[in-house]
């Protein structure tokens, strides 16, 4: 239940504190309730007309469509196809995909997360899901025999730091060489791929999350309604450094995300994006310019209304920026990022806090 533009707008709001990682040195205070200004980070870009930021009107619709629940359905179909052996194919080779079972032990213990725990596995020989030399020692195997791989765990291990540098041995069973087809939607195949029994149960569950799911992204899909509204509304000059800087550092932050769960950047967008590498580069260009045409409104409309702080609203603002990025306390976030910098992001928060106030819901 992903939906771009939510992810859009998060991304459009957190780059405000990203990009400022390297300010450590606090600049001196502003006058209390005063507007605080600072160099603009996007210095050769800029709104050449900014539209009306007042009263836009805005609908968020929560109703949920039968569209939307095939939608979901066939996204998730996709994502976890249906198998057929390849009759006559007994030997692994390289690209094959290969249904086993597997359990990993260290010390001769079953250590968490190395088994299949007997439920099968289809596995694309070549595609790194595994620790070097899993797939490798695959390759000659016939279906339906047994075999120990015994390996070691790459050092450093990001996604389980206490298994880094492990020895262990892995015992794998080969069912059989297998391809993908087209799922069709079956109680059966609910029943394998689902916590649900059958194909109505699912559905009717699909509903139920997709009605959850509107809900509390309610303020978000109005945040992008309102800017995405003013935008549409504004005009403006982009210089191509700027949108080259934001597409490099989308990429990148993805990059990274990818490395904590120990995959390569595609696997990571189809696990947890649900889009593949293809339409991920399509879009790299269009959450650029949404990133940098909000912000350069935003910041028009902060310098337009003369938005600022006061000394009492940078300090709770402080305090929970800190707990929620969990830099134990406000002095410790402060010397972490600079007081300007944090200004800068509350500011723009609370410039986005007042063109959603004044926006008239329908």
């Amino acid at each position: 239940m992903k939906k771009k533009k939510v992810w859009v707008l998060i991304l459009a709001g957190l780059f405000v504190l990203a990009a400022a990682c390297e300010k450590k040195e606090a600049e001196p205070e502003a006058p209390a309730e005063e507007s605080q200004e600072t160099e603009r980070e996007f210095a050769d870009s800029s709104v050449t007309k900014l539209g009306t930021y007042k009263g836009i009107q805005v609908h968020v619709d929560l109703e949920v469509t039968e569209e939307e629940v095939q939608a979901e359905i066939d996204s998730f179909l996709a994502a976890n196809p249906a198998t057929r052996p390849i009759e006559g194919k007994t030997v692994i080779e390289e690209g094959d995909t290969v249904n086993i079972d597997f359990v990993g032990r260290m010390d001769g213990e079953e250590f968490q997360g190395g088994s299949s725990q007997g439920q099968g596995y289809n596995l694309t020989i070549g595609s790194g899901s595994f620790i070097p030399g899993f797939e490798e020692g695959l390759i000659g195997k016939e279906t339906g025999t047994s075999c120990e791989l015994p390996l070691t765990f790459p050092d450093p291990y990001n996604p389980n730091p206490d298994m880094s540098g492990a020895e262990v041995v892995f015992e794998v069973t080969v069912h059989e060489i297998v391809e993908f087809v087209d799922a069709e939607l079956t109680d059966e195949y609910v029943k394998k791929n689902t916590e649900y029994d059958t194909v109505e149960a699912y559905r009717e569950a699909v509903r139920t999350g997709l009605a959850q799911y509107k809900e509390s992204n309610r303020q978000s899909e109005k945040e992008y309604q309102v800017i995405q509204a003013l935008i549409d509304a504004s005009e403006f000059d982009c210089a191509e450094g700027d949108l080259q800087s934001l597409r490099d550092s989308i990429v990148e932050e993805q990059q990274m995300y990818a490395s904590y769960a120990g995959m390569e950047l595609k696997e990571y967008l189809s696990a947890y994006m649900g889009m593949t590498q293809e339409e991920f580069d399509s879009q790299v260009d269009e959450l650029a310019q949404f990133q940098l045409k909000s912000r350069l409104v935003i910041d028009a409309v902060t310098e337009a209304e003369g938005i600022g702080i006061t000394e009492e609203e940078y300090q709770e603002g402080l305090e929970n920026l800190a707990a929620q990025y969990g830099a134990g306390d406000g002095a410790a976030f402060e010397e972490m990022y600079g007081r300007e910098m944090i200004e800068g992001s509350l500011v723009y928060d609370k410039t986005i806090d007042f063109i959603v106030g004044s926006a008239v819901e329908s």
